[in-house]
């Protein structure tokens, strides 16, 4: 649009109002009519000054100078923008900070400031070694090279690898494997190196060195601003560490309730949508002077994860592979030959269930995270098959809709009247011999009360128990039941399988990280227990009924012998003595008819004596 100037006005002083450059331009033109868009243009010269003609339109669509209201204007674009961007795309958005600092080789100044301000917040040193690197291909933020340390000397390690790193030592920021169980050969030919004492230091706690080769993480502030934490999912490779258990103590005459230990809910705290882990491989040490071993995850793909139900998420992972001790387990799905799994949980009571399985794993575990009074801790050596399947309530804030309930009533009616086999495939092979069960597995719960049922299949090989020195931390029952129990366990060392259930309320996982904090171990333990004991009663109850019934068999028998020798011994008695004195003289003579039968009668019951 074009404004014409009248000849009155073609005063210089009218581009007063416009700022230096398009004065100039102003002055340049050959006409006296007021400068349009277009005139701009064509006096310009160059990309960047037809660039400032161009955004001076775009944004007030004249060529006056701006004022404040115009900078007031910009402002409020700019911070609602921006504002906009951190909800709508938080990593977009903090992924172009971090490449704009990256290019500024700005990158180690970003990394310390993101390393003290989550060392400040979680009271955990994290270190990151190199530039937090945006992967803009898959809407990622990647953290390279992560060391994370917890522990007295966390100061001095974080303070060797921060100088390693910036002399470009990138081997040297690793955590010392010196001490590794692999390598206790080599760790012996060293010198021990001198190690500042922290014995003053509260070292009550579990201590962890680990280094990490990526995180992949993907932000939202709207999660942040919902009290969920920053982070919606992560991708966690390559993990390397030690976690330290020594100095963790406690009263043996006290022992620790688990529930005491359980976290409580803090706003903020994490909640991710989905977590990955591979290439896991940490050294644990444990107190009491237990062996050393490792634990390794192949692969973990975790839908949910949540601070408050630690635990409870990773058993409702959707697959889990790693090693243990070198005892292989799993965490899977468990499947059937006729449906699938979608199937079997649309038409049960159950949200979910996954079944955990691991071969082989030795008996000093389970001793080390029961108490004294169980049968783990009479067993002195073996190892242990366990398949656990893990049945997990529904919500009971979901409400399903009425087709969605309509259907599964009728895709239950028709199974129910189909004959396909739906069954699930067993976890370990077929007994020749049923196992053994505790008289308690049909204990009921609360139906309004949601709870997580669990069948667990263990299979004890190669034990060897022995009773136990100090029986002070036993009940009277069992100590009168341990020495058959034992004595069970050792003639049965080849193989002892049991089965149970065990129900726990689901408020017992809320704030569990661990298993001991569930309470799961004693309850399997007591279930073990009982199951033992009540084989250990049968067995004693049935040698006893049978020892009663041959004694009663026996005694039965005598009874009818002394009832015949009853009727028979009279006569027998009598012909015996005429057999022993011989018949009178007087008789002999003066025999009558009767006394010829009585003589009859006398030699019959001599060979009655005779055949007695």
């Amino acid at each position: 649009m074009h404004e014409e100037y009248s000849p009155e006005k073609t005063n210089p002083q009218q581009l007063e109002n416009y700022s230096r450059f398009f004065r100039r331009l102003a002055r340049s033109l050959p006409h006296v009519h007021r400068p349009s868009r277009d005139d701009f243009l064509n006096a310009a010269n160059g990309f960047w000054q037809r660039a400032r003609v161009r955004f001076k339109w775009l944004t007030i669509r004249s060529f006056r100078r701006y004022n404040a209201d115009d900078i007031s204007a910009f402002v409020t674009w700019f911070f609602m923008s921006q504002t906009l961007w951190l909800f709508v795309g938080t990593t977009t958005f903090f992924s172009v900070i971090f490449a704009v600092a990256n290019s500024l080789r700005l990158q180690e100044y970003v990394a310390r400031a993101i390393s003290d301000y989550l060392t400040a917040e979680t009271g955990i040193i994290i270190i990151f070694e190199s530039a937090v690197v945006p992967k803009w291909k898959d809407s990622r933020i990647s953290f390279k090279n992560v060391y994370i340390i917890r522990g007295p000397a966390g100061v001095d390690i974080a303070k060797k690898r921060r100088s390693a790193i910036q002399a470009g030592h990138k081997v040297a920021a690793g955590y010392d494997v010196s001490n590794h169980p692999s390598y206790h050969a080599i760790g012996e030919e060293t010198e021990e190196e001198q190690v500042e004492n922290h014995s003053e230091d509260d070292t009550n706690y579990s201590m962890f060195d680990l280094s990490v080769d990526s995180v992949d993480v993907t932000l939202s502030f709207a999660r942040w601003m919902e009290g969920r934490g920053l982070v919606v999912d992560a991708v966690i490779k390559g993990v390397r560490g030690v976690l330290d258990r020594r100095e963790v103590t406690w009263d043996p005459d006290n022992p620790p309730d688990p529930a005491a230990f359980r976290h409580v809910a803090q706003p903020g705290d994490f909640e991710l949508d989905s977590l990955q882990l591979e290439d896991v491989l940490i050294t644990v040490y444990q107190p009491g002077g237990f062996r050393p071993y490792t634990a390794s995850i192949f692969r973990a793909d975790i839908r949910t994860f949540r601070k408050q139900w630690l635990f409870y998420d990773f058993l409702c992972a959707e697959n889990v592979v790693g090693q243990f001790d070198n005892c292989l387990f799993s965490l899977h799905k468990p499947q059937s030959i006729g449906r699938t799994t979608e199937q079997d949980l649309r038409d049960g009571q159950w949200a979910r269930m996954s079944r955990f399985r691991m071969d082989g794993v030795n008996v000093d575990h389970l001793q080390s995270m029961t108490t004294q009074e169980g049968p783990f801790s009479w067993i002195t050596t073996g190892k242990v098959d366990a398949v656990l399947d893990i049945k997990f309530p529904r919500d009971p804030q979901e409400d399903l809709p009425l087709n969605a309930l309509l259907g599964e009533l009728a895709d239950a009616i028709t199974t129910a009247a189909s004959s396909v086999t739906t069954e699930r495939i067993p976890g370990q092979r077929e007994l020749a011999k049923p196992p053994l069960s505790a008289p308690s597995d049909g204990e009921r719960v609360a139906e309004d009360e949601p709870h997580v049922v669990i069948d667990i299949d263990l299979r004890f090989r190669d034990l060897k128990a022995a009773v136990p020195l100090f029986t002070h931390d036993l009940s009277y029952v069992n100590y009168a039941l341990i020495r058959p129990i034992v004595a069970f366990m050792n003639v049965n060392r080849t193989l002892v399988p049991i089965r149970c259930r065990v129900i726990k309320p689901l408020n017992d996982f809320e704030g569990s990280w661990t298993l001991w904090e569930t309470g799961l171990m004693d309850a399997i333990s007591e279930k073990v227990y009982e199951a033992m004991a009540y084989h250990v009663t049968q067995v004693n109850f049935n040698r006893r009924v049978k020892a009663v019934s041959a004694w009663s068999l026996q005694l039965t028998a005598s009874a009818m012998i002394s009832a015949l020798k009853t009727l028979v011994d009279p006569v027998a008695a009598h012909l015996r003595d005429l057999y022993n004195e011989g018949i009178p003289h007087d008789v002999t003579f003066h025999e009558d008819p009767l006394q010829h039968r009585v003589a009859n009668h006398a030699h019959i019951g001599d060979s009655a004596a005779h055949s007695v």
